[in-house]
């Protein structure tokens, strides 16, 4: 079974698709005391057995079997943005937020 990966409020977690159990949940902490990932979205990429994760102008690898973070590079002098990822012909955006507000009542 392939575990669907997603990120979101400054986390990457892995969740068994057939049960919606979280199999495990990683914090993409920077080491600072207020994190800079803290409640950010966060793009993820699979590749093999790893993941790459980004948000708030820091991109991270983890283990894909076990949420451990390999490694964390802080991106110095790119910002503090959505972070996209793209690798082998598989890119992963964030495209604006829009917010929908229902304009009238259908009769």
């Amino acid at each position: 079974m392939t575990p669907l990966i997603i990120g979101t409020n400054g986390s990457v977690a892995a969740i068994n698709p057939e049960t919606g159990k979280i199999i495990w949940e990683t914090s993409l902490s920077t080491g600072a005391i207020l994190s800079a990932t803290n409640y950010q979205d966060i793009s993820v990429l699979v590749r093999g057995d790893v993941v790459f994760a980004g948000g708030a102008g820091h991109l991270f690898c983890l283990d894909a079997q076990s949420g451990k973070i390999l490694w964390h590079n802080s991106l110095e002098g790119f910002g503090h943005n959505d972070i996209s990822l793209a690798m082998d012909g598989v890119s992963v955006q964030f495209l604006t937020k829009v917010e929908r507000a229902n304009r009238g009542t259908i009769n």
